[in-house]
């Protein structure tokens, strides 16, 4: 029969067709079937194109979990549900760059039994609405990535879109990523006086205005002063008590505790500059739970503090509480005028409450020098008598050290 001639070419192409139906198949389930038809009026209600400067809220569900909403104001960008607090600006613009940047690349299915696997789901979808004032801007339920491109379904609709490059990050933040963390936000060098209370003792201290280092000669004589630098911390006033070093062994029992110190030996004030450089730019690890208050969080008026005192008067005092339940390495802190509660790690939790260990520098004992005053070195019975580098051996190693910019 004719058809027999040609069986070869009908296997081919009866191949082919299947090969081109299994792809597309595999593509549309993954999301990366192209349509003939591209841009937002592929899928009825996609956003065409949002401005950033038109949105005023965002509202943010992930699966089971409350629903955060951010609102623009006056004083920038807050988040007003589930808590009252400052958003974080930087994820707060990385929110509205992607929805300002959204396109649709293509359609990735048309029936609703595609919404899991795509993870636009209710159960597996990021639901994030975009206002201005009243006005709906966009209503999405951001899903799944797949090779590059985010898949996005409109509410209400069946049809899932791919949207260009991967969006899904911006919005799949906890609360506290959408809060300002800042504690403190202060410039270092204006700092003029800090002072420590607490259990451990007080420890205060100032940072005056120099004369600065003399000019180079070659500088006008007739030019204006330079203005006054600041200088080194200097010690204020100290009182803490040492912690016992020594007990009395004969009698078993400890020896009397010493009576409080009010000096600090081997002080170093580039550790309270250290210190204060933290504090100055001091950020939250996290956040109390909501029902958390500042009582039972244990901060009080006699809660250790930290009190930052700028050039120009401005004052800052820094209170902390107890440790977090369950977490043994962070505690509960605050920053008066704020009724945040906020959560800090051990590291600073000891800068807002040092002991006097944290003002100090290792004491390193000095080098010994022999009788005579010239170093003597042993080699080990190679040498002159003793063991010991002859003079005219020891002279020359001396110059060679001065040249190199070393000691004799």
């Amino acid at each position: 029969m004719e058809w027999q001639k040609h069986r070869l070419m009908i296997g081919l192409a009866a191949l082919l067709v299947l090969g081109g139906a299994a792809i597309w198949a595999v593509r549309t389930r993954t999301g990366d079937s192209p349509v003939s038809t591209t841009g937002a009026g592929a899928i009825e209600g996609f956003p065409e194109e949002i401005s950033r400067d038109d949105i005023t809220a965002i509202e943010i569900t992930r699966p089971d979990e409350e629903t955060v909403r951010l609102e623009h104001g006056e004083g920038g960008w807050r988040v007003s549900a589930p808590v009252s607090s400052r958003a974080d600006q930087t994820s707060v613009d990385s929110a509205l760059d992607k929805l300002a940047e959204l396109s649709l690349d293509s359609v990735a299915a048309r029936s609703a039994t595609h919404h899991e696997q795509l993870e636009v789901d209710a159960a597996h979808g990021i639901h994030v609405v975009a206002r201005h004032d009243d006005e709906v801007l966009a209503d999405l339920w951001i899903g799944a990535t797949r090779s590059g491109n985010t898949a996005v379904r409109v509410e209400g609709q069946d049809a899932v879109g791919m949207a260009s490059g991967s969006i899904r990050f911006a919005f799949s933040r906890d609360l506290k990523d959408w809060r300002d963390r800042t504690i403190l936000d202060l410039e270092a060098d204006q700092v003029r006086d800090v002072a420590w209370v607490g259990p451990n003792g007080s420890f205060h201290f100032q940072r005056p205005m120099v004369a600065p280092s003399a000019p180079p000669p070659d500088v006008d004589a007739g030019a204006e002063a330079a203005e006054p630098v600041p200088g080194d911390w200097t010690m204020v006033d100290v009182s803490y008590v040492p912690t016992p070093e020594a007990t009395d062994a004969d009698a078993g029992v400890p020896a009397a505790p010493p009576g409080p110190s009010t000096t600090l030996d081997n002080f170093q004030s580039s550790k309270v500059r250290t210190m204060v450089s933290t504090l100055a730019r001091l950020r939250a690890a996290d956040f109390a739970a909501a029902t958390v208050t500042r009582e039972t969080a244990g901060i009080s008026d006699a809660s250790a503090r930290v009190t930052l005192t700028m050039a120009d008067g401005q004052v800052s005092v820094l209170r902390l509480g107890n440790a977090v339940p369950e977490a043994t390495d962070q505690f509960y802190a605050v920053h008066e005028g704020d009724d945040t509660v906020f959560v800090v790690s051990r590291y600073h939790s000891v800068r807002i409450s040092p002991t006097s260990a944290e003002f100090v520098g290792s004491a390193a004992p000095p080098p010994s020098e022999p009788e005579g005053g010239a170093p003597q070195f042993d080699l080990g019975g190679a040498g002159g008598p003793g063991g010991q580098i002859p003079p005219e051996l020891l002279q020359q190693i001396q110059q060679q050290l001065q040249q190199q910019g070393g000691h004799p």
